[in-house]
């Protein structure tokens, strides 16, 4: 009976090891976000046109892109021409929690990964108890059906309209004043990709991405006028 009772213990001593264990084991995989991410450089002045709002009745949808923990739907909020193709602007949310501050992935994923980096173990007690909301700009390529991909961290929807947008010889976000916007306790609101949650933020940079879009339903309007700004590109 003592020999049963020894080789049971020593199995839950093994499988206690496992448990603890998991979250380092698994910090390679459930950190990385994968996806083709392309870099565009940093803010610089930009002088170009500004066009007016859009309107999209169609879907939208992202076939190959990274996984982001997505609210709501897309919205268009600009349209124009830039380098002799027309672009559309989609913006939505993204959700993330204020441990990683990330919106990728799933909510048990966010703390696996967190535990992994953190060396936290148990995993159980990390838990997400609220959450930040980040806006996700997608710049689609109307004809190709290619979409460059970025989070605005730290942004919100009515941080964005159609008059932060530069159109020239790509499709620039002008940041002026987006110095004063913070987010997770004073980090500064900042544009760009990760390559895996809890990494460095790679400003000036997208996921270039398959999208699914409708032109015939999408109505774009007239340039407005020139502006000059301080901006980052988005394609």
């Amino acid at each position: 009976m003592r020999k049963y009772l020894k080789r049971f213990l020593f199995f839950l001593f093994l499988l206690a090891l496992v448990f603890l264990a998991w979250s380092f084991l698994a910090a390679p995989w459930v950190c990385l976000i994968g996806g083709d991410v392309v870099c565009f450089g940093g803010a610089a002045e930009v002088t170009s046109s500004v066009w007016g709002p859009c309107n999209y009745t169609g879907a939208v949808e992202i076939i190959d892109g990274p996984p982001i923990d997505w609210w709501g739907g897309f919205k268009c909020i600009a349209a124009g021409r830039a380098g002799g193709k027309t672009y559309a602007v989609f913006i939505r949310e993204a959700v993330a929690d204020t441990l990683t501050g990330d919106p990728f992935k799933s909510d048990a994923e966010r703390d696996l990964c967190y535990c992994a980096k953190k060396r936290i173990v148990p995993c159980m007690f990390a838990r997400t108890l609220a959450a930040y909301m980040h806006v996700g700009i997608l710049v689609v390529d109307v004809e190709e059906g290619v979409g460059y991909l970025s989070i605005g961290y730290g942004m919100r929807p009515y941080h964005l309209n159609h008059s932060r947008f530069i159109f020239g010889d790509g499709v620039y976000l002008n940041v002026e004043g987006f110095e004063t916007l913070r987010y997770m306790g004073g980090l500064k609101a900042a544009v760009g990709v990760k390559r895996e949650i809890m990494g460095p933020l790679l400003e000036g940079c997208a996921y270039r991405v398959k999208v699914r879009v409708e032109p015939e339903k999408l109505m774009t309007s007239q340039p407005l006028y020139n502006a000059t700004a301080r901006a980052v590109r988005v394609r």
